[in-house]
C-alpha cells in the first residue's frame, strides 16, 4: 500500500463502526515505523477501476460485529429419506440425544401349496448399514425391535392429509418388544445387523402363509393384522447408527428331506412415505437447557450468544440451528468517501476443544437467508467460471491436532443487497447455518463457534472490503 494511502486509512470503531480518527499529513513522523511495519497491500485482484490509484483506494475492515443466537427447530420431514436411525448418545454440549424409526412392512407374493410342507425355523429383522453413525462405537449398542398397536397415519388439518411424518411424530407400540440385541457395532467394518423376532410371531405369519390367509393378500389387508414396526435404543447406548431403508424381515423355514432345504420368505420396506425418523432432545444440564419452543414454561426458541457461553451452535437433527446478524454493517455508509463494498468474506471458527473424532464436524454448511419466522429460505451461492451458481458449504479447513478449523463463506452479494438495498435489508431477518439435506435430518455432526468476545481461534470475523475516493 503506498504510505500516502496508508495515512488515509480511517481507524474504525469496533462497536459502531464510526469513524474515530483520520490520520493526518502532520501525523506522519510519528507514524512512519508504523507505516512500515502494519500496512499490508490487499492482494485481491478487482480489476483495475478499484486498485490503489490516484483515484481510489481500497480498504479492508474486520471490526464488523456479528450478532450469533441459536435458534430452535421445532419440526421437519423425516419421511422418504431412505435412512434408518436407530440408538443414542449423550453430548456433553447438546444434551441426550435418541432417535427411534417406524416403517411397515408388506408381506411376500405367496402360493400356499409351495409352502404346505413346510417346517418353521425363525423370524429376524436385517439393518444394512449407511457407513453414517455417531457417538462411541467401542461399546455396545442396544437395540429394540416393537410391534405398533397402531396404524401409521399423518396428521390431517382443515381435511387435507401432510404428505409427511416429521421427527416429533411417535406411534405407540405393544410393552413387549419382539426381540433385542446387544453388539459393538464397527460402521466401517459392519455390513448389516440382525436382530431374531418373536418365534410365536413367525408360526403365526408362517401359517397364515400356509393357508393363504386373507391378511396376507395384499398390503392394505396385512396393515390390517400387522401395524407395523419400530427400532428403538435405551439410556445405556452411547452410539446413532445409520442404516439403509432396504431394511427386510426375514421368515426362515425348511421343507423335511435327506438333506433339509432350507429357505426364507422376505417381508420386505411396504411404504416409503411412511417410513420415518423421530428425534429427541434432552438438553438438561448443557447451555442450551433453555432452548426449545416458546410455549413451554421457562423455554425460548432463540437464545442469544451472551446467553450460552458466548457461542452459537448447530446440529438439525436435534433442533438447533445457529443465525447470524449484521446489524452494523450498513454503517459502511456513514464512513467519509466510502464509495463501493466490492468484497466481504465470513470465517466461521469452530470453539477449540468442541470437536475431535468421535463429536466430530459437520463436512458440509450451507448459510440460508431468513426472516424474524427463522424459516430457512434462499441458500448463498456464489459464480463459477461458467457463470453458473453454485451453492456454498464452507470450504471446511479442519485442523484436529491445531484447533484452528474453520469455514469460509463469499457472502460479497449478501452484504452488498444490505449496504444497498433498503427493500431486501428489511426483509431479512440474517442467515442460518445449517447442513443440505438429508444430512439436515438424518446426521448428527455439530459445531459450536464463538462471538467476537471469544479467543481469535474461536471467534466468527467477517472482513468488508470497500473502495473509498481518494481526496487531497
Amino acid at each position: 500500500m503506498a504510505l500516502q494511502n496508508y495515512i488515509r486509512l480511517l481507524i474504525v470503531d469496533q462497536e459502531n463502526m464510526m469513524p474515530r480518527k483520520l490520520l493526518s499529513y502532520f501525523l506522519l513522523p510519528v507514524f512512519i515505523l508504523f507505516a512500515a511495519a502494519g500496512c499490508k497491500k490487499v492482494d485481491i485482484n478487482y480489476g483495475s477501476q478499484y486498485l490503489d490509484n490516484s483515484l481510489t483506494q481500497l480498504i479492508k475492515v474486520d471490526t464488523f460485529g456479528v450478532d450469533l443466537s441459536t435458534v430452535y427447530i421445532d419440526s421437519f420431514p423425516t419421511s422418504a429419506k431412505g435412512v434408518t436411525l436407530v440408538g443414542g448418545y449423550t453430548d456433553p454440549l447438546f444434551g441426550r440425544i435418541d432417535s427411534r424409526t417406524y416403517f411397515e412392512i408388506t408381506p411376500p407374493t405367496t402360493n400356499a401349496p409351495d409352502y404346505v410342507k413346510g417346517i418353521y425355523d425363525s423370524l429376524y429383522l436385517t439393518l444394512f448399514l449407511n457407513k453414517n453413525y455417531y457417538g462411541d462405537t467401542t461399546k455396545p449398542l442396544h437395540i429394540e425391535v416393537s410391534q405398533l398397536n397402531q396404524l401409521i397415519t399423518p396428521f390431517s388439518l382443515n381435511g387435507s392429509t401432510s404428505p409427511f411424518l416429521y421427527n416429533v411424530d411417535q406411534y405407540p407400540v405393544f410393552p413387549t418388544p419382539l426381540g433385542s440385541t446387544d453388539l459393538v457395532v464397527r460402521p466401517n467394518l459392519t455390513d448389516s445387523i440382525h436382530i431374531r423376532l418373536d418365534d410365536n410371531l413367525g408360526r403365526v405369519l408362517f401359517s397364515k402363509i400356509q393357508t393363504a390367509d386373507y391378511f396376507i393378500q395384499n398390503s392394505s389387508q396385512f396393515l390390517s393384522f400387522f401395524n407395523g414396526m419400530r427400532i428403538s435404543s435405551n439410556a445405556s447406548s452411547n452410539l446413532i447408527v445409520g442404516c439403509k431403508d432396504s431394511l427386510t424381515m426375514h421368515l426362515v423355514y425348511h421343507t423335511p428331506a435327506l438333506y433339509a432345504d432350507t429357505s426364507s420368505i422376505n417381508f420386505t420396506l411396504s411404504n416409503n412415505a411412511h417410513h420415518f425418523v423421530n428425534i429427541t432432545a434432552d438438553r438438561a444440564g448443557t447451555a442450551l437447557q433453555n432452548l426449545g419452543p416458546a410455549a413451554a414454561a421457562g423455554k425460548q426458541n432463540v437464545l442469544p450468544s451472551a446467553a450460552t457461553g458466548h457461542a452459537a451452535y448447530t446440529q438439525t437433527s436435534s433442533g438447533a440451528v445457529a443465525k447470524l446478524r449484521f446489524p452494523n454493517v450498513q454503517n459502511v455508509l456513514k464512513i467519509p468517501n466510502y464509495l463501493k463494498v466490492v468484497r466481504a468474506e465470513l470465517i466461521i471458527r469452530p470453539v477449540v476443544g468442541t470437536y475431535n473424532t468421535q463429536y466430530y464436524l459437520p463436512p458440509q454448511l450451507r448459510l440460508s437467508t431468513t426472516t424474524l419466522a427463522n424459516q430457512l429460505g434462499t441458500d448463498l451461492t456464489v459464480p463459477t467460471a461458467s457463470g453458473s451458481a453454485v451453492i456454498q458449504y464452507g470450504s471446511l479447513s479442519l485442523d484436529y491436532a491445531g484447533g484452528q478449523s474453520s469455514y469460509t463463506y463469499d457472502i460479497t452479494t449478501y452484504i452488498k443487497s444490505l449496504v444497498e438495498n433498503p427493500a431486501f435489508a428489511a426483509s431479512t431477518d440474517g442467515l442460518l447455518l445449517a447442513p443440505p439435506s438429508p444430512a439436515y435430518e438424518t446426521q448428527f455432526p455439530r459445531l459450536v463457534f464463538g462471538d467476537k468476545t471469544t479467543g481469535i481461534y474461536n471467534r466468527i470475523e467477517l472482513d468488508v472490503y470497500y473502495v473509498a475516493v481518494q481526496t487531497k
